[in-house]
């Protein structure tokens, strides 16, 4: 049974145009099955971030059907957990204290047991030596990994990740990629990752939904064969190598088109 499903979705923006509503999506028609890795690929502005919003709650479809789990998605919920670009975290908090926050808005939960699940949730992650630091201790990587373990420590059983390592530097990067790799082959969620990078989608996903130029919408979808467990090394492989030219010709045209909006604005 698909998790996560996107039925007619359409979304507008009134009075963002410069001739009327901007139209993020039009008609987005999109299933993800349980456990599975998508990742949403496509040209800046072309609605990515926008179908995330939607599945994650922060806002309701112009029109269509937006269900995770089964249910109408009314609002931000427990069952998904949202990584952004951004790390998000607490910059007066420490980086143990940041990721038992959720766990901590239960009264219900013992202290003694969120805190060795916050010990286990930092030693998988690499911080258990920056337990006790702040943020702004911290380089960007490791901020990003104390946003990443605040989420998932609360056990949510869909991620969704809005170009989380987007701000990150090169290596930084790999490093991240192969960290969310092995939490994913440990954990196996469903994952929503948006990404505008054709290898990262290549790296991480089961399967790579390409859109359009906005107004976004589903032009194809590609599965990912690469064997599993994944590290960078397999980016310079003929497999993907060939795989990556593929996507590359598929999204050149979008590309292209959304210059040309751009420059229309």
């Amino acid at each position: 049974m698909p998790d996560i499903v996107l039925e007619g979705v359409r979304m507008e923006f009134p009075g963002q145009g410069a001739t009327g509503p901007a139209i993020a999506l039009a008609e987005m028609d999109l299933a993800i099955h349980d456990r599975e890795f998508v990742c949403l690929l496509g040209p800046s502005g072309c609605g990515k971030s926008t179908a995330l919003n939607l599945i994650a709650g922060f806002l309701t479809a112009s029109d269509g059907s937006v269900r995770v789990g089964g249910q109408e998605v009314a609002g931000p919920g427990p069952d998904r957990g949202v990584v952004f670009q951004d790390a998000n975290i607490f910059p007066w908090l420490s980086v143990a204290k940041n990721v038992a926050f959720g766990p901590s808005l239960s009264r219900r939960r013992d202290r003694n047991a969120i805190r060795r699940q916050v010990d286990e949730m930092l030693d998988r992650v690499g911080l258990s030596q920056f337990a006790n630091h702040l943020p702004l201790e911290l380089s960007g990587g490791m901020r990003q990994r104390v946003g990443l373990a605040r989420v998932l420590v609360n056990d949510p059983p869909t991620l969704l990740m809005d170009e989380p390592f987007g701000a990150l530097d090169a290596q930084t990067r790999i490093i991240m990629q192969e960290l969310l790799l092995e939490l994913w082959e440990r954990d196996r969620k469903t994952v929503l990752f948006v990404t505008h990078d054709i290898d990262e989608a290549l790296l991480l996903g089961d399967r790579i939904i390409v859109m359009t130029a906005r107004p976004g919408r589903i032009k194809s979808s590609f599965d990912v064969r690469l064997p599993r467990p994944r590290r960078y090394e397999i980016t310079s492989t003929p497999e993907f190598v060939a795989l990556r030219r593929r996507l590359f010709e598929e999204l050149r045209h979008e590309a292209a088109r959304a210059d040309e909006l751009e420059a229309v604005h």
